[in-house]
């Protein structure tokens, strides 16, 4: 009431408060008190302090702490009741001295800080105490000291000493709520400013205080100064509890504080654990240390051999200008593209601030962990949260549902592209730059990758990227689809290239002339030569000097010449040196190149002695193994055990350009090999705790490798062996491999758990994963006859699969996803043979029925039947230009048909019992056949006369096969052996091979022929999976 008279209450009360609902805006609080309604300012200031009261409750202490807001019982409570009497000295005051309600108001604000030790702490202590426990003390003034009947004059003089009082308790007050509720509630107290001079404060009221009391004495009567002074009292009672009650606070505070410390220190420690493990799983190669490895590989990074791109126009218009997002620079194998980009990565690390991203991704073809564009993504977002940490946020949104799947399988790309999508689409992103190196060497997921990159480019303003290939016209179709991309050429940049080349060559000059002791003269010979025939290629540079290297200063020069000039021409100089060594030589290193060419990743030194017959005297020193490797001229590397291609350029020139040196048998073969081989090291190498860990449960991540390691040899066996299977050639061709019994079954039911443990201790277990995967869709079972299957044939390119059963039915496969395509209905009995044309445009069978049906597969009709056999066709047979087809019977002949018009037009007899087998030589001159009489026949299909009959069989012969050139003939026999014929003379020409019954289960893979034509051996698949050779002697 008083305070009303001097001044609006709304100046001296903070208007938080006046807003009794929370959610108001304070800035749109205006007059709220009533200003001319006693009854009802009186209420709303009560309203007010109940306001406060409520505040005194809810504050409290919360954090959260994993994911979970914890609220900590309020640490001043507990101390005998201290806060439930302050509440009740202001509740009783506003019951009892109405007059008071505005110091009240004021009062109340201060309640909500004996609630918050934190906040209580930072106002100072003392002046808090002293004020607090005065409140109910100056809530008895106005009632006490200003009577009704005070004279005028000392009245208005006392009201105004006392209205000066209240502002001083009230300003202290709501500084000190001030403190605590502005780092809590933005809305709180804008406009206000700081202050601080609490000190000061605290005397100004005591002073205040004291005069106010001297001048009352001399007015009050004694009644009112008694009960003033036993206020006094208590107030000064109120004030040692409060005192207590903080010294109490304070050790309660500081247990709290100690609690909250450790619990956020844990919370942080397992929140650290957690995104460590998700960056492990994300991390598939950590781009940094490939940028090292690629700079030590190519000598060191030369500033002046890629500084000029620094100046270049198109280099500076995507750094500067806001419209470009996207450079792309191209050029042809050798020029330099690789190290220039690891300089423009260096440059952008310099220049740039903290607050900017750079991540970098630098992709090998013959390396398929990061060769393909899933891996590309991972690595990129594996750079950007560990420089933007709060990122991984997104990645684990992904990770913490599904763990490390969610990187890798079928729908890794789909998970990870939506990952940096919302990267990209985060606000909180810092201006980033993407690198990637040789999108050309991306051999998998290449167009995804381009159409990701280009997609969003002008919804990003602050994220640009840097991309690197050849001059490959795919991908200059997929990033000419925006046109806020910059193009810089190497060819067209010409000049600045050859001048960088210049610069490196005279660096790579100055270090054989160090190396070998170059005179003057030779120096200036080597660098001039080196200038006129680089032809701005860095690599050619490079390998020219590698061989310098290792030749002495005195014969650099005549030696000089003799490198020629482009890097085709330089690979073919090395691959004629190789094939020049002698045999055993020349066929280790083609044998090298042939490995490394095919592996999907680069191999070890003792990898590569599992996979190749390396000499035994070798097999375990390093030293010579280094040589052998160093003899493949300088297509490889050896760096650190691990061999690599020196460049992608040189693998493509081995794949392409001497791809018959290297694979004279074809790349198949070389996959079948390494497949063969890995079975053999697995099965030789795996066992139970090969770690010898002794603990089923051992953590994987405490696992050491021990030396040395036992698996050394078998890693990548381990993990791609079953790549190899599946990459080795058609289904058709793994027959042998896959069925009941052989290699493939063999090693699951003898090493598969050790399989496993092995890819466990690599950390592997999702790479084996997927194998499996693999393996199961070569091991596809067609299931749909009724009763035993007779006889199968494939179609010529593989795509159809045909069966004959004794059900009666022909049936078509698709091999790739193992369902029935077509039934073929027609047959009365069972069917024995079935025979596809060269083309794939008919498919033949034989039955018991006595018949042979020609069907259409394409429509599953059969649109010829052949009646003419007297008893069951055993055999059917096409001849390669599908103008005629041959059958074999149980009624002892062979019948020869023309299919177009369903005649016999030739039966041809000569055996005395069952026809089990036909086969037509490639150009239709020649028919053979085996019989149950134990012989083979030889007939002209144009005349119909057997020109020649083999005997030699003890047994039945059930198989006949000829040579491609028609210039051998194959048998196999009941006799348990095959015999190899001359059609020519009809005699055997080679001694037989017997094929033995051993338990594992030997196979025939292939016959061999020398220059002159004979058969030189045979492949038999070892127990093992070795691949050794019979030698075969002539008769």
């Amino acid at each position: 009431m008083l305070l009303r008279k001097k001044s609006p209450i709304e100046s001296l009360i903070p208007s938080t408060l006046l807003a009794v609902n929370e959610t108001e805006d304070v800035a749109e609080i205006t007059n709220q008190v009533p200003q001319n309604d006693s009854i009802a300012r009186r209420e709303k200031l009560k309203e007010i302090t109940e306001l406060g009261l409520k505040h005194m409750e809810d504050k409290k202490v919360r954090t959260t702490l994993l994911g979970h807001e914890i609220v900590l019982q309020d640490v001043v409570a507990k101390v005998a009741g201290a806060v439930e009497w302050v509440e009740a000295q202001v509740k009783d005051a506003i019951k009892d001295l109405p007059y008071a309600s505005i110091v009240m108001a004021g009062v109340s604000l201060v309640l909500p800080l004996l609630k918050n030790p934190a906040a209580a702490e930072e106002a100072n202590r003392d002046g808090f105490t002293y004020v607090t426990s005065q409140m109910r003390y100056y809530a008895a003034m106005e009632s006490l000291l200003l009577p009704q009947d005070t004279k005028p004059d000392l009245k208005d003089d006392l009201t105004e000493r006392l209205v000066d009082l209240y502002k001083l308790i009230i300003d202290f007050q709501a500084q000190s709520v001030i403190r605590f509720y502005r780092t809590r509630t933005k809305n709180f107290f804008r406009g206000t400013i700081n202050y601080d001079g609490w000190d000061q404060k605290l005397q100004d009221i005591k002073d205040t205080d004291a005069a106010l009391v001297r001048r009352f004495e001399t007015a009050m009567s004694a009644g009112s100064l008694q009960a003033l002074r036993d206020i006094g009292r208590k107030a000064e009672q109120s004030h040692k509890v409060l005192d207590d009650t903080f010294i109490k606070i304070r050790e309660l505070v500081a247990i709290s504080r100690d609690y909250l410390d450790f619990a956020r220190k844990m919370e942080r420690r397992m929140s650290d654990a957690d995104n460590n493990a998700c960056l492990r799983d994300l991390q598939t190669t950590n781009p940094c240390h490939d940028k090292e490895r690629i700079e030590q590989d190519k000598g060191g990074l030369l500033k002046d051999s890629y500084g000029w791109v620094l100046d270049n126009a198109d280099f500076q218009q995507l750094r500067d200008a806001g419209e470009s997002r996207l450079l792309w620079i191209k050029g042809d194998p050798g020029k330099g593209k690789t190290m220039l980009l690891c300089g423009i990565i260096d440059e952008l690390i310099k220049s740039t601030t903290h607050a900017t991203n750079i991540s970098f991704f630098f992709c090998q073809a013959n390396d398929n962990r990061i060769n393909n564009a899933t891996a590309v993504l991972r690595g990129l977002l594996y750079l950007l949260v560990k420089q933007q940490p709060s990122l991984i946020s997104h990645i684990r949104e992904s990770y913490d549902d599904s763990g490390k799947q969610c990187f890798e399988g079928i729908n890794a790309w789909v998970a990870l592209s939506k990952i940096l999508t919302g990267i990209l689409n985060d606000g909180r992103l810092r201006d980033t730059y993407f690198v990637i190196d040789a999108l050309d060497e991306c051999t998998t997921g290449v167009n995804q990758l381009l159409d990701f990159i280009v997609r969003d480019l002008t919804a990003h303003s602050n994220i640009k990227w840097i991309v690197s290939s050849r001059n490959w016209p795919s991908i200059e179709r997929a990033l000419d689809t925006t046109l806020q991309k910059v193009k810089l050429s190497l060819e067209l940049n010409e000049k600045s290239v050859s001048a960088a080349v210049n610069t490196y060559i005279q660096f790579k000059v100055d270090e054989l002339a160090k190396r070998n002791g170059y005179d003057s003269n030779t120096w200036n010979r080597i660098r001039h030569y080196l200038s006129l025939n680089a032809n701005g290629t860095f690599l050619w540079v490079a390998l020219v000097c590698q061989k310098l290297a290792n030749i002495p200063g005195w014969e650099a020069q005549e030696k000089l010449t003799a490198f020629p000039t482009g890097l085709d021409a330089f690979y073919r100089r090395m691959m004629d040196q190789i094939c020049s060594f002698d045999d055993v030589d020349a066929d280790l290193c083609k044998s090298i190149l042939a490995i490394t060419s095919v592996v999907y990743r680069p191999i070890t030194v003792d990898e590569l002695v599992s996979l190749v017959n390396i000499p035994s005297g070798a097999s375990g020193n390093y030293r010579a193994l280094a040589e052998i490797v160093g003899r493949c001229g300088s297509f490889l590397a050896l760096r650190e055990r691990i061999i690599s291609f020196v460049h992608q350029s040189a693998k493509d020139f081995l794949v392409e350009k001497a791809s018959k040196e290297v694979f004279p048998s074809g790349i198949q073969y070389i996959h079948h090999s390494i497949f063969s081989r890995s079975l053999g090291v697995m099965t030789g190498i795996l066992r139970r705790d090969i770690y010898c860990l002794r603990a089923p449960g051992y953590p994987i991540d405490h696992v050491k490798q021990p030396d040395p390691d036992p698996l050394a040899a078998a890693r990548y066996s381990c993990i791609y062996w079953i790549d190899h299977l599946n990459d080795y050639g058609p289904i058709r061709d793994k027959t042998s491999d896959l069925q009941d019994g052989g290699s493939v079954d063999k090693f699951l039911h003898q090493s598969y758990l050790y399989w496993l443990e092995a890819l466990s201790l690599l950390k592997s277990i999702s790479e084996g994963t997927l194998s499996m995967t693999k393996l199961d869709a070569l091991l596809q079972t067609l299931e749909d006859h009724s009763k035993s299957v007779l006889s199968i044939a494939w179609s010529h390119d593989a795509s159809r699969l045909a069966s004959g059963s004794a059900d009666n039915t022909v049936k078509i496969w698709d091999p790739a996803t193992g369902k029935c395509v077509s039934t073929l209905n027609g047959h009365n009995s069972w069917v024995h043979s079935v025979a596809w044309s060269h083309d794939a445009s008919r498919l033949a069978s034989g039955s018991a029925d006595d018949t042979v049906k020609i069907w259409d597969p394409a429509t599953g009709e059969c649109v010829s039947t052949l009646n003419g056999h007297s008893s069951l066709v055993l055999s059917v047979g096409w001849s390669h230009d599908a103008s005629r087809l041959a059958s074999g019977s149980a009624d002892k002949t062979v019948k020869i048909w023309d299919p177009a018009t369903g005649e016999c037009v030739s039966t041809l007899n000569g055996h005395n019992s069952l026809v089990l087998s036909v086969a037509w030589s490639h150009d239709a001159s020649r028919l053979a056949s085996g019989s149950n009489d134990d012989t083979v026949k030889i007939w002209d299909p144009a005349t119909g006369e057997c020109v020649s009959t083999l005997n030699g069989h003890s047994g039945w012969v059930h198989s006949v096969a000829w040579s491609h050139d028609a210039s051998r003939l194959a048998s196999g026999s009941d006799d348990k052996t095959v015999k190899i014929w001359n059609p020519a003379t009809g005699q055997k020409d080679v001694a037989v091979l017997r094929v033995a019954t051993w338990a594992e289960g030997p196979q025939l893979k292939t016959v061999t022929e020398e220059q002159a034509g004979l058969p030189a051996g045979i492949f038999v698949l070892k127990p093992g999976g070795h691949c050794v050779i019979v030698q075969l002697a002539l008769s």
